[in-house]
């Protein structure tokens, strides 16, 4: 298992980075797509994530993040086979992780999956950036972090400071 660095924005305020101007691009062009699909189907509310999500699809083939959410922590998984260790950045903010990872190999890739993957995970709930750290095991990267306020260190692992249940929370769907 590698520890990944993570770059911690204390008051959440994003600097000028060239992988936040990228990530900004791949988001636009994502709103863009959502919006087209929206208006082929005459300006019908009620379908915004489906239409999202499909564009996504269809821009970048990424794979989906998995989310573990308790009273006092979050974990993400996110796999990234194709993707080597110096190649993966971390940006966390009290409010938002954001996950860069450069294509290791992009002339093997398939047509339309070379590009590099951008994912904005938003957080309902600002967490505690000191408790958050984020390791690639088996091309899986997995990011814990404890909700602010609710956390301690022990043994180097947010544990949760007042938890009514010991048990791992369960996956959710993909962000």
């Amino acid at each position: 298992m590698a520890h990944i660095t993570l770059r911690k924005i204390e008051n959440g305020d994003l600097p000028a980075l060239p992988v936040l101007e990228e990530m900004e691009r791949v988001q636009e062009e994502i709103r863009r797509r959502a919006f087209a699909f929206f208006e082929q189907r005459g300006c019908e509310p009620g379908h915004e994530v489906e239409d999202w999500l499909k564009a996504e699809e269809q821009i970048r083939s990424w794979p989906p993040v998995q989310t573990r959410e308790s009273d006092s922590a979050y974990e993400f998984e996110l796999p990234l086979d194709d993707y080597s260790l110096n190649l993966i950045q971390v940006i966390v903010t009290p409010s938002k992780i954001l996950v860069y990872a450069k294509n290791q190999e992009p002339d093997r890739a398939e047509e339309g999956n070379s590009q590099d993957l951008y994912r904005r995970i938003e957080l309902p709930q600002p967490i505690n950036l000191d408790a958050t750290t984020a390791t690639l095991d088996t091309g899986v990267l997995r990011i814990t972090t404890a909700k602010a306020g609710r956390s301690s260190r022990i043994n180097g692992r947010a544990k949760a400071a007042n938890s009514r249940n010991s048990a791992r929370p369960r996956f959710r769907g993909g962000v």
